[in-house]
């Protein structure tokens, strides 16, 4: 690959090695010596074995139900095409119990998520304090994470977030023109609402990280407008996520859209390198990402900890691979009842690994990308890969840019 100096990506493991200009066309031309030389630096590779590890962070679907009507939303509103229902305190509690207990004396995590999780407010409250002192009394670590639309924020709620260092993750495609898919369940276009609602919390975070997840659809593929919207209204970090699956056939990008997006997505990491170049903090979160995970050498087997580090509690005690999987049968990992299915999760493991996928098995960017999200590819299949290695073998070269010019922004996970 081209860049400020020759480098090539060894797949297994994801070994990224810049050469001078002979060894690189050496490698070129297939010389044994130049292939041999290269092997020798390289390690074993670094991909799991397939050993199932402790989970370590679980999400409380505490509000399968929600305030609003998304064209988009997978989710079906929250109910994951089941009644609407609040999660109650008992099965929260239990979760949380059986989390900390099987955590192997780990950090763990809890997530609270919908549907719109404040509208079981006293409960996601409840489960903070509850969490807080069952770690404590286990003397391992807790942190917490919240997805919101943020139209239903009050003062208590602001305060939870800022005082109990929440990673809080807010729903909104941009200003009015942009959020129209994003519906209050009146009809009225809730940007207004989010805006009023994050707002205090923007000006004033606390110990709270706030970051904007924006939902890029088939007739607007504009990713440069969207960031620049949110960093203007006051988000330090943002990242966008195109429609794969959507009750709404006619939202979700197509074969003919992904080039159209993958220039979208380029434009935006060049501007956001120019931004940083002049002292700006990193903000687009796609690009920061994946930087990161090049420089750390992450050679992933999955594409996250779904059914391995991480697992999704429904309303009604029973859990599932992750959050975007609620309801459906192939995707079960047992009940609060007879607790989390090992054997599930092992079976899932090992039938979702990278090498077994295909085409991932013989796709070079396979422990980049861990071969795409688990729900999408059932739902969809690989629609867009193409655009995946063209983002990845983007990423690459900038990484080579920026692990030379600015180092120190590879380095840390925060900001």
């Amino acid at each position: 690959m081209a860049g400020p100096q020759p480098a090539v990506l060894v797949v297994p493991g994801s070994l990224l090695f810049t050469l001078d200009e002979d060894a690189f066309a050496a490698l070129d031309r297939g010389e044994p010596d130049a292939l041999a030389e290269l092997r020798s630096y390289t390690p074993p590779a670094r991909v799991e074995s397939g050993e199932l590890p402790p989970v370590t962070a679980l999400s409380l679907n505490v509000a399968q139900a929600c305030n609003m009507s998304c064209a988009y939303c997978y989710a079906d509103e929250g109910r994951f095409h089941g009644a609407a229902r609040l999660m109650q305190k008992g099965i929260a509690f239990r979760g949380i119990d059986s989390l900390i207990a099987n955590a192997a004396g780990q950090m763990v995590t809890i997530g609270f998520i919908g549907g719109e999780p404040f509208l079981n407010r006293a409960l996601l409250h409840q489960c903070v304090d509850y969490a807080r002192a069952a770690a404590g009394r286990a003397g391992i670590a807790v942190r917490f994470s919240v997805t919101t639309n943020a139209t239903m924020l009050q003062e208590e709620d602001l305060r939870l977030l800022r005082e109990n260092r929440f990673a809080v993750t807010i729903s909104i495609d941009g200003g009015p023109s942009r959020n129209r898919h994003r519906r209050l369940r009146s009809g009225r276009e809730s940007a207004a609402a989010a805006v009023s609602g994050i707002a205090p919390l923007l000006a004033d975070p606390g110990e709270a990280r706030v970051a904007a997840r924006a939902t890029v659809t088939r007739d607007d593929l504009d990713v440069v407008g969207r960031l620049a919207w949110l960093r203007e209204l006051g988000f330090e970090e943002a990242g966008v996520a195109p429609v794969r699956t959507s009750p709404r056939p006619e939202l979700i990008l197509r074969e003919e859209d992904w080039p159209v997006f993958l220039e979208n997505m380029i434009a935006a990491s060049r501007i956001e390198l120019d931004r940083v170049e002049l002292g700006g903090q990193p903000f687009f979160s796609n690009l920061w990402v994946a930087l990161r995970e090049i420089h750390r050498g992450a050679a992933r087997p999955l594409p996250c900890g779904s059914a391995a580090s991480y697992l999704s509690l429904d309303a009604t005690g029973r859990y599932y691979s992750c959050h975007r999987t609620i309801g459906e049968p192939g995707f079960s990992m047992g009940s609060l009842e007879d607790g989390a299915d090992a054997a599930a999760r092992r079976d899932f493991f090992k039938s979702h690994h990278v090498d077994m996928q295909e085409p991932c098995a013989s796709c070079w960017a396979r422990y980049l990308s861990g071969g795409g999200c688990h729900a999408e590819v059932a739902a969809t299949g690989r629609s867009g890969c193409d655009y995946i290695r063209g983002w990845l073998d983007h990423c690459l070269r900038t990484y080579l840019d920026v692990a030379e010019r600015h180092p120190r922004l590879l380095a840390r996970g925060d900001r």
